[in-house]
């Protein structure tokens, strides 16, 4: 079997829609978008981490998004500001 070269290494590793690799590498977060339906994109990509309608403490929200991506409060908030999590005190919850 051949190793995928250049960005099919890329997405290979990334288990999401493929116009969505260019910002991925080994499964982690690379760059966000600046913002529109790109940010938006790839902010309900990584959503889908998350149980809908399950309670999560804000330290494992932040365990879980430091997996994904260094900067986990940044990415916190984008969560809740596109409407993807709810947060309500120290607990978030996809709905």
């Amino acid at each position: 079997m051949q190793r995928p070269k250049g960005n099919d290494v890329r997405r290979a590793s990334f288990d999401g829609p493929p116009d969505l690799a260019p910002y991925f590498r080994n499964g982690r977060l690379e760059t966000i978008p600046a913002k529109g339906e790109r940010r938006l994109a790839v902010l309900r990509h990584i959503a889908r981490l998350f149980v809908e309608g399950r309670d999560y403490a804000e330290a494992e929200v932040n365990q879980m998004l430091q997996r994904v991506y260094g900067d986990h409060a940044t990415l916190r908030r984008y969560l809740v500001d596109a409407g993807l999590m709810r947060r309500e005190r120290n607990t978030y919850r996809r709905d």
